[in-house]
């Protein structure tokens, strides 16, 4: 059954779907009046509901029964990267949000050989959080991940300083058989915690920009024997703390 999200909280009344989902479910879906679909409120609460009226402007629906259904990891991940090139970074964001992500934050950073203007960033932002809709929809999760960009680094460190865990991927690291700091993180009770992954582009982050994140809170891990490429870092990354808090 296709799940859609509806940006306000549950009640027992009408909710009228956006033009865009309703016709993703007149015309794709095929649905008709009595026909059900799941969807998922602002305060994650989903039900089934049964389409009421289905117009183009704006298909209504009403709840009919609860679903109980948990799809969320139990801790927050936030990744950030910079811009990468071509459609790497729509691909990144669609299977992160099907892994679990809780945000993902672009931000600009030495190398990143992908630039985006700033007359650019909005309609950027708008495409990217439509296709983390989607997947979220898709995955059947029960809230969609945000999506958002900083101008630099130091923006990032500025916003993420709380976090409970701070991690920064450096390729380097992989050569360090004595850097056991991301098996201490996947040792620890991540329930109910908050962790932020830097990650570099195609180009890398400089060995700079890894120092100035290690003198603020970020320990360096490496993933692995083997070099990964800038969008299969972070899903790797994502999938071991997916693993950990759910499957372990």
């Amino acid at each position: 059954m296709q799940q859609y999200f509806i940006d306000e909280k549950f009640e027992y009344k009408n909710f009228v779907l956006s033009k865009d989902d309703s016709f993703h479910i007149i015309k794709v879906m095929r649905k008709k009046v009595g026909d059900k679909i799941f969807i998922a409120f602002s305060n994650k609460e989903r039900y089934i509901c049964s389409i009421e009226d289905n117009k183009l402007d704006g298909v209504v629906v009403f709840p009919v029964e609860k679903v109980e259904l948990s799809t969320e990891l139990s801790v927050q991940i936030t990744i950030a990267i910079p811009p990468l090139k071509n459609d790497k970074i729509e691909y990144l964001i669609q299977k992160s949000t099907e892994l679990g992500v809780s945000e993902i934050v672009l931000f600009n950073s030495e190398r990143n050989i992908s630039k985006i203007k700033d007359s650019k960033i909005e309609s950027k932002l708008t495409r990217w959080n439509k296709i983390a809709k989607e997947a979220a929809e898709q995955s059947k999760r029960g809230a969609i991940p945000t999506i958002s960009y900083k101008s630099s680094i130091n923006e990032l460190i500025y916003n993420y300083g709380y976090y409970d865990y701070k991690i920064v991927a450096y390729e380097e690291e992989a050569k360090n058989m004595k850097n056991n700091n991301l098996k201490q993180l996947l040792t620890q009770n991540l329930e109910n915690g908050k962790i932020v992954a830097v990650f570099g582009s195609e180009g890398g982050l400089s060995s700079k920009e890894v120092n100035y994140l290690n003198d603020n809170g970020y320990k360096s891990v490496g993933l692995g024997k083997r070099i990964l490429r800038a969008e299969t870092a972070p899903l790797f990354f994502l999938s071991c703390i997916a693993y950990f808090v759910e499957l372990n």
